[in-house]
């Protein structure tokens, strides 16, 4: 396959640079949802059977049962070589570290005489964590998902995931994730199971907050599951990653953070962004030649992403702010940042959007995908303009608390009385009224 010219400069090609990602905002379009909602109805149909139905025609594999037994749970752990259980530790470890430190506290404060507000936080008492497995094992997905709910305290933690053709779940994940403090593991087809998550069947419990990424189906799946009273993150779709990197970023090591992302599979984004094209040419230039010397099932994504009908690109601003413009345009799910102390204070100064930003030349995709402890579970297709990663703080929810003196309820009755008559509810007004003997 010959190399594809993947540089790009902005102002002048920004017409074709819209033009290769004028897909990626749509995560999912209408006929994916109406195959979601199919499936929806027939997991509330037909329950653990339209599961395993639904598993062998769309993932090929015949299913006996949908739970994993607790012994081949015990079998996975005790398979794990020392060294990757105790990386898997150490990473459980990071993660519970860095949810404990964005867990939110309940609160009261007194904010006028007499008037106390607060939230009383409290975990969910269920989730669902759906764990992809259609490119390849992602252990660091389920530690992040299951030691957030852990951290947070929720009591009783589900993860689905995909079966392996003997019908069961890949043994890595399924020791990471019950190592992380998962309750129960479940296989099956990705939506069926988010489906089973939403509603409950035989097998599978319906939960409070279901989470994971995955293509256009699975988030079509979380947002439907919303719709039955289900917490979620939307738009955690297909990897994405932008670097921001001036003249005094190595090359070399820039070549290989577009492949960190990019091996990921052919709908991965990876895109540099800078501001000097002799920097350009030279990532460019290195970045063939590693694509050439990494494994062929790699080494293929790599070539479609970079390739002419994928959402690689090397992107060379004419200045810092067009170079931003663009960043925040693109939301990615990923940000690393690496130039020297002043560029880097303007362009922090200047983003807005990112699931997560990675400042500095020590600073990898994969020391936050594996080893930092913050998420790297988070939004994609420009869902990061709206939406953040998935932490602890997704797997709680908010009671807001008030607390009244008599004093404070008389100086707000005038408010009560005036909205409360005007808006045609006599009886709000009197239920004030009566507590101050009027």
């Amino acid at each position: 396959m010959g190399n594809q010219n993947v540089i790009f400069k902005i102002p002048e090609q920004n017409e074709q640079l819209m033009e290769r990602f004028k897909t990626h905002k749509t995560l999912f379009n209408r006929e994916i949802l109406h195959g979601v909602l199919s499936i929806f109805d027939e997991v509330a149909d037909q329950g653990d059977a339209g599961i395993r139905s639904l598993t062998k025609k769309f993932d090929a594999v015949d299913l006996e049962e949908l739970i994993l037994s607790k012994d081949y749970v015990e079998d996975c752990v005790s398979s794990l070589t020392p060294a990757l259980r105790s990386a898997i530790e150490q990473a459980i470890k990071n993660v519970q570290e860095a949810n404990l430190a964005m867990l939110p506290k309940s609160w009261e404060r007194q904010i006028r005489p007499g008037t106390v507000i607060g939230e009383n936080v409290v975990p969910l008492d269920s989730v669902g964590i759906w764990i992809p497995a259609r490119k390849g094992p992602l252990i660091s997905t389920a530690i992040m998902l299951v030691a957030a709910a852990k951290t947070a305290g929720v009591s009783k933690i589900v993860v689905g995931m995909p079966p392996l053709h003997n019908g069961l779940g890949d043994q890595g994940t399924v020791a990471a994730a019950k190592l992380a403090g998962a309750d129960q593991f479940v296989v099956g087809n990705g939506v069926a199971i988010i489906a089973g998550f939403a509603q409950g069947t035989a097998s599978i419990p319906e939960v409070d907050g279901i989470y994971g990424p995955g293509p256009g189906g699975i988030a079509a799946a979380m947002s439907v599951a919303m719709t039955y009273g289900k917490k979620s993150v939307l738009g955690i779709g297909p990897t994405e990653s932008v670097i921001f990197a001036d003249e005094t970023a190595n090359p070399l090591t820039i070549a290989y953070d577009l492949m960190n992302e990019g091996e990921h599979g052919p709908d991965s984004s990876s895109i540099l962004v800078t501001t000097s094209a002799s920097f350009a040419q030279k990532v460019e230039a290195l970045l063939w030649q590693f694509i050439e010397e990494t494994e062929e099932k790699r080494r293929q994504y790599l070539q479609h992403v970079f390739g002419m009908n994928g959402k690689g690109a090397i992107v060379v601003a004419s200045d810092i702010g067009a170079a931003c413009d663009f960043i925040n345009w693109f939301a990615s799910e990923h940000l690393m940042i690496v130039c020297d102390d002043e560029i880097e204070r303007q362009v922090l100064a200047r983003i807005k959007h990112a699931g997560e930003i990675l400042i500095g030349d020590d600073t990898p995709f994969s020391a936050a995908n594996y080893g930092i402890g913050i998420t790297a579970v988070l939004p994609t297709n420009h869902f990061a303009r709206a939406f953040s990663g998935v932490t602890s703080k997704d797997m709680v929810k908010y009671s807001t608390i008030g607390r009244l003196s008599k004093e404070a309820l008389l100086e707000i009755y005038p408010v009560i009385k005036e909205i409360g008559s005007y808006e045609q509810l006599p009886c709000h007004v009197k239920a004030a009224e009566i507590r101050l003997g009027e």
